[in-house]
């Protein structure tokens, strides 16, 4: 990502002063599939509030983003709600990520194919990966996100090579995004 990727998602973030106001429809799709406690990260979650329905649920969630801004307001809502978190800013193009093992991994709506093999290696015995990205598919109603952060047709399927798939889905969604949806678990 880099110092300009941090720059544009610190402006964004600022400019929306509160990241998002809703979770990504990652939450809805992993609930079923976690376990009652143990340890979850959230990849690029800094804007969001997957991180505290995850910590109200009872895991020691930690969201890992490259927006500073973005952390801070994960912080702030977390502290407003009464909820812990933690948070760790990383740059994923050049950093590793946070150190493992992890009972649950999530992505949402964030793509960097080469850290998919690190997202495998980083779950634990049983551990999750839930991942909710947009396909090319998508293009056809709407411009963005643009094609290099959207996966083709059952690539998801090939980035979690020696995960187990649990669930599997492209379709349209609610949100008018054309998503890949999977869960998939380390044996």
């Amino acid at each position: 990502m880099g110092a300009g990727d941090r720059d544009r998602w610190n402006d964004k973030w600022a400019e929306r002063r509160v990241g998002t106001s809703h979770g990504s429809q990652l939450v809805e799709l992993v609930v079923p599939h976690l376990p009652e406690s143990g340890r979850l990260l959230d990849v690029a979650g800094g804007g969001s509030t997957d991180s505290l329905t995850f910590a109200r649920l009872g895991l020691d969630a930690t969201v890992c983003d490259v927006s500073d801004v973005g952390l801070i307001q994960s912080r702030q809502r977390a502290l407003a709600e009464d909820v812990i978190i933690s948070t760790v800013e990383v740059d994923l193009d050049t950093e590793p990520l946070p150190a493992g093992p992890w009972d649950v991994i999530t992505v949402a709506n964030y793509l960097n194919r080469d850290l998919f093999s690190s997202l495998v290696d980083a779950l634990g015995p049983g551990g999750v990966l839930a991942v909710v990205i947009a396909t090319v598919t998508n293009l056809e109603r709407s411009p963005k996100p643009a094609r290099p952060f959207l996966v083709e047709q059952d690539e998801i399927l090939a980035l979690v090579d020696g995960l187990d798939v649990v669930h599997h889905t492209e379709t349209w969604r609610s949100n008018n995004r054309h998503e890949a949806h999977l869960i998939a678990r380390r044996a």
